[in-house]
């Protein structure tokens, strides 16, 4: 399988990795993201550093600067992968969104919050209370019944349609190229 992997940073490894990528933060720590068409894995590459530096423009009373804190733009790489075909769950279908079947399929682990509705879902904009437990007990499930991770076919991103990967780990995956953002 070839794939594309965005980061915000070069990586040495896959194992630890997972957190580099700029993914929406309810599904971000399933696993690694990987897309089939390499503009989508931009998105994933870039991002924002926190950083701390001397202000040029405000400062204290005795004339010294004052350490602010300064959001600078990341652009990292993406890397074009080929990994064996892994067993995957494949979200898919003709008549509802692939990534509503996967929302659906992950809700029967999360806890929500909202005060007037009995059952909420994720659609209802409501606030997950256990993220991280949910996103591991989803993975788990998927790891029992013997799948490496899923596919979402025909995923809806905001510059198109795309399948959308997320693996459980990469091992020891072949890198064909690493590609910096600003190229592309």
């Amino acid at each position: 399988m070839i794939a594309y992997f965005g980061t915000m940073n070069k990586i040495e490894d896959f194992i630890s990795e997972v957190k580099v990528q700029n993914v929406n933060n309810v599904i971000g720590t399933i696993g690694f993201w990987l897309t089939s068409d390499i503009h989508f894995a931009k998105p994933y590459a870039i991002g924002k550093e926190t950083v701390f530096q001397k202000s040029e423009t405000e400062f204290w009373e005795d004339g010294e600067p004052k350490v602010i804190q300064v959001d600078k733009p990341v652009t990292g790489f993406i890397y074009k992968v080929f990994i064996d075909e892994p067993n995957l769950k494949i979200y898919d279908s003709n008549t509802v969104d692939s990534y509503d079947l996967f929302m659906n399929d992950r809700d029967k682990y999360c806890e929500y919050f909202h005060a007037r509705k009995r059952n909420p879902t994720w659609k209802d904009e409501v606030i997950l209370l256990n993220m991280e437990e949910a996103n591991e007990k989803f993975r788990n499930s998927l790891i029992r019944q013997e799948y490496e991770g899923f596919v979402i076919r025909n995923c809806k991103l905001q510059n198109g349609v795309t399948d959308l990967y997320c693996l459980f780990s990469i091992n020891s995956p072949l890198i064909s190229d690493i590609i910096p953002v600003e190229t592309l």
